[in-house]
């Protein structure tokens, strides 16, 4: 089972990675849009099967601390001198002033649904993510946000993993993912927000293995405060609490709840404060402005959600079911738009946009590295 989703879960990172080069491939000087593709794929796929196969050099822990630190630096630095070097209003991309018109309704009190980001776009951002921005964007860029959140998962491979090996691994199919780069450069918060879904997970679900609602209304803050960001982070957080939660005591369930709508009034209550009248809450909002719309038989999958906690209690075969979800959606949505306009058309004329796929990368970053640490424990057996 695990070496089954092993190779489903690569396939769809490499799928993801090689599109990106397929799309981008041209601004590269490549003529033939296959070539850069094909060039990834071969790459990585030889250079998975080469660390796999072959022993860490022998240095010393501390050597190898030194030099795993100093690639995370030197990236993060690079990455945050490209932020700073790039013009958002050049970009194509609207997330970055979607997220600052957001982040506007906290610090100036501007009702965010109703004004135009530099495409002349409306935010269909929820809430929270403003809050989750706003440290970067009084930094001075919200693009910040992606080196940050670079930082911690290093921070996290770091600590957790349970050789070095593992660790430079994870590092290097984050370096070289295009799709991830291609956050930072287009200052997206997409993918950043999803790795720190999957990231509290890990965290949570290993500090209070055995009794996860030993802090209730501290979980329930943080859960309604992930939900306010997207959407989508509902598919992993339902996989992996629902039964744990529904098994709970109802004390339990009670402060769990309250402190979910506590902490939900708390983030919504800027953009109430800020709204200038009923019609325009309800006409502009979140849901009514949504742009990105799957084809209704995508949200079916939404359903499985519910079902899955229910089938297995392996942490691992859940954040695998969760990467698939979180990838299908999208993916179903792409494979309709391709039917319906065709292939050149879906990709060249942004027709769909790609990096919504990403969005499953944070969970399989997660599964591989969470199977190379059991593997790990199995060999020291």
């Amino acid at each position: 089972m695990s070496k089954a989703q092993g190779i489903i879960l690569v396939s769809i990172y490499i799928f993801i990675n090689a599109l990106f080069t397929y799309k981008y491939g041209k601004g590269l000087g490549f003529s033939l849009p296959l070539i850069p593709p094909l060039m990834y794929t071969s790459l990585i796929g030889c250079t998975i099967f080469f660390l796999r196969k072959t022993a860490i050099p022998p240095l010393k822990e501390s050597t190898l601390v030194i030099l795993y630190w100093t690639i995370v630096g030197v990236f993060s630095v690079v990455c945050t001198l490209v932020v700073l070097s790039i013009d958002g209003d050049s970009l194509n991309v609207d997330r970055w002033s979607a997220l600052e018109l957001t982040v506007q309704g906290i610090t100036e009190g501007k009702y965010p649904y109703s004004r135009k980001d530099h495409l002349g776009q409306m935010s269909s951002n929820f809430p929270a993510l403003g809050f989750l921005g706003l440290p970067f964007y009084m930094l001075g860029d919200v693009g910040y946000l992606q080196v940050f959140v670079f930082i911690v998962f290093s921070f996290f491979l770091f600590k957790t993993c349970n050789a070095e090996k593992t660790s430079f691994f994870m590092l290097f199919l984050y370096l070289s993912s295009p799709a991830l780069i291609w956050e930072i450069l287009a200052k997206s918060d997409l993918v950043s927000n999803l790795f720190l879904v999957f990231l509290f997970i890990e965290y949570w679900k290993k500090k209070y293995h055995g009794d996860l609602f030993k802090k209730p209304m501290v979980w329930g803050a943080l859960i309604s405060f992930f939900v306010l960001t997207r959407a989508v982070v509902v598919v992993p957080l339902v996989i992996l609490f629902l039964r744990d939660f529904w098994q709970s005591e109802m004390g339990i369930k009670i402060k769990i709840v309250l402190s979910m709508a506590l902490m939900g009034l708390t983030i919504c209550l800027p953009t109430l404060l800020s709204v200038p009248n009923w019609a325009t809450l309800r006409n502009l909002n979140p849901i009514s402005l949504q742009t990105n719309k799957a084809p209704f038989i995508a949200y079916l999958l939404l359903f499985t959600t519910f079902y899955i906690p229910w089938l297995t209690k392996k942490h691992n075969d859940l954040i695998f079911y969760s990467a698939l979800i979180i990838f299908m959606i999208p993916f179903i949505g792409m494979i309709f738009t391709i039917v319906q306009v065709g292939w050149h058309t879906t990709l060249f004329n942004h027709q769909f946009d790609i990096s919504y796929l990403s969005m499953c990368i944070p969970p399989i970053l997660i599964w591989i590295k969470n199977n190379l640490d059991f593997e790990d424990r199995f060999k020291k057996v």
